[in-house]
């Protein structure tokens, strides 16, 4: 079966206006940045070998980041492009550029339909520490967004230094109905600076994020652990494509994101770019290079996990978190040392199966209407039961 892809998360350019101290990109590393002006993606070459050739992989929407993405001068051509494409369009930004004007103009560049981004890691003073856009300032962006009528979502990178006002961080975010994701701390760009330290490790994620994350709804559920019933999935869906869950996507952004460097080096996941490359599409077209990339068929393949993650009833639905893997152990296809759960087979289920399940099939609605669950035509509707 031809594998099947929900989103790409493109860091068209490395350049930045920011230094961010935890920033997980090489935007902030002038070497890197000099070499890659040189060498960034034109946009005959992302039209014609990124954004056509994606259709063939089933792709529905465009995270346009980087550095900054709006840096570059055709970043506005590049949003029309996708939105005439009919992907949904995502601009992930550190806010320094998004004044009232600009988002006007980014609205109207992406058919009328876009969602803006932007990273925020604590609501209180240990925000600074890990990101240099002000934290008013963000917020004021986040406003900025509401009044004009622009979906915001906020991505949060998690590390020892938020495990504590992570709770006050989502909710504040949920009064406002702002949408969110995690994003673990890994060592890539800046981040490798005292990963072992700064990253969480499983009694944090236990403890501390964990129960915030299975609790709330409107953060998109890519995370791990992720305790769904493979049942349940199975009801919901009709079954996993390629054994991974697509219908909607949960659990581990490997296999569901493709992602590429402002270069055209492609890799499985935001995070593991640079650390891992399946090509690049200057050799190949993308949806070539993925049909035919080692890395994508072994990565995506959840039947090879070792350790905890093999032998896990979640195996399929959760898949571990592959980043941490990576990161912790230099093997991609390692358990998750993040994780708290200790499976003896694939019998031991966990405690929170049942309140996954619940939440699940509340985010089904949620993923249906943004257009990444569709309704399986026959059979009862799934519960979390």
């Amino acid at each position: 079966m031809q594998p099947k892809f929900s989103a790409i998360y493109f860091e068209a350019t490395r350049r930045c206006n920011l230094r961010c101290p935890m920033c997980m990109t090489g935007s902030n590393q002038r070497e890197v940045v000099a070499h890659s002006r040189k060498r960034e993606l034109a946009f005959e070459e992302i039209r014609d070998l990124v954004l056509h050739p994606a259709k063939n992989l089933g792709v529905k929407a465009v995270g346009w980041s980087g550095g900054e993405f709006l840096v570059r001068k055709d970043a506005l051509d590049l949003l029309r492009l996708t939105a005439d494409l009919g992907y949904q369009c995502k601009v992930c930004s550190n806010g320094e550029l998004l004044d009232r004007d600009m988002l006007r103009a980014i609205k109207e560049a992406a058919g009328g339909k876009v969602t803006i981004a932007l990273g925020l890691n604590s609501i209180d003073e240990h925000n600074s520490a890990t990101r240099d856009a002000d934290f008013d300032r963000t917020l004021e962006v986040l406003e900025l967004c509401h009044e004009l009528d622009i979906d915001r979502h906020v991505i949060v990178t998690l590390g020892k230094h938020n495990a504590e006002s992570f709770e006050r961080t989502i909710d504040y975010l949920i009064e406002r109905r702002i949408s969110f994701n995690r994003s673990p701390l890994v060592a890539r760009g800046s981040g490798k600076a005292g990963f072992a330290e700064a990253a969480f490790d499983r009694n944090d994620l236990e403890q501390s994020f964990h129960p915030v994350l299975r609790t709330r709804v409107n953060g998109y559920v890519s995370y791990t652990p992720f305790f769904l019933s493979p049942e349940l999935y199975e009801r919901a869906s009709g079954g996993l494509e390629g054994g991974i869950p697509h219908n909607p996507p949960i659990g581990c952004w490997v296999g569901n994101w493709i992602t590429l460097t402002a270069e055209g080096d492609v890799s499985v996941c935001p995070v593991l770019l640079d650390a891992l490359s399946a090509g690049n599409v200057r050799e190949k077209p993308l949806d070539e290079l993925v049909l035919s990339s080692p890395l994508f068929q072994e990565i995506t393949d959840r039947s090879r996990l070792k350790g905890r993650c093999g032998r896990c009833r979640y195996q399929y639905t959760c898949g571990g978190c592959r980043a941490m893997a990576w990161y912790h152990s230099g093997d991609y296809m390692a358990e998750d040392p993040t994780c708290f759960f200790e499976p003896a087979d694939r019998e031991t289920r966990s405690e929170h199966e049942e309140e996954t399940g619940r939440w699940f099939t509340k985010y089904l609605i949620v993923a249906r209407h943004a257009g990444f669950f569709e309704r399986r035509k026959r059979g009862p509707e799934p519960t979390g039961d």
